[in-house]
């Protein structure tokens, strides 16, 4: 019986001193963080992509594709792109951190601001680049600029 019950755990067509074929499949990999929030003052709350409930936001805690980030009267925060963009967030602000579609030698920080004031500015505005979009209208720039 044990003899039976170890040969059929074996893929068809294996005999006891072949081992199974190893997948050629890589497993996925784990996303990036596109950007950091820093400078958290006040009740700012953070949504991620795969969660439903409104989490109360740290200093550090990493933003991916997709989250949303909020904040109450009084408040605000920074978040730090990759590409060292910075985007300040005023407070009763709404934004999400939009997907990101690169062009070649473009660095990008692409976010939605659904309710509020933010400031934005770019680290090096002649390789990277900054899109704001908001229900009604999206804003590109390579410099300094205020998104009101």
């Amino acid at each position: 019986m044990l003899l039976a019950l170890a040969l059929s755990a074996m893929p068809f067509g294996c005999t006891a001193d072949e081992k199974p074929p190893a997948p050629s499949a890589t497993p996925p990999k784990a996303p990036e963080p596109r950007a950091h929030l820093r400078e958290v003052r006040g009740d700012v709350k953070l949504k991620r992509v795969v969660g439903d409930e409104w989490i109360s936001a740290q200093d550090g805690m990493p933003l991916f594709e997709n989250d949303k980030v909020r904040t109450a009267a009084g408040a605000s925060a920074r978040i730090v792109f990759g590409n060292g963009g910075r985007v300040n967030l005023g407070e009763d602000a709404l934004i999400g951190i939009a997907e990101t579609r690169p062009r070649p030698g473009q660095q990008r920080t692409d976010l939605t601001l659904l309710k509020g004031q933010v400031d934005a500015a770019l680290e090096t505005p002649s390789t990277q680049s900054l899109s704001v979009s908001t229900p009604s209208a999206t804003v590109q720039a390579g410099r300094e600029i205020v998104f009101q």
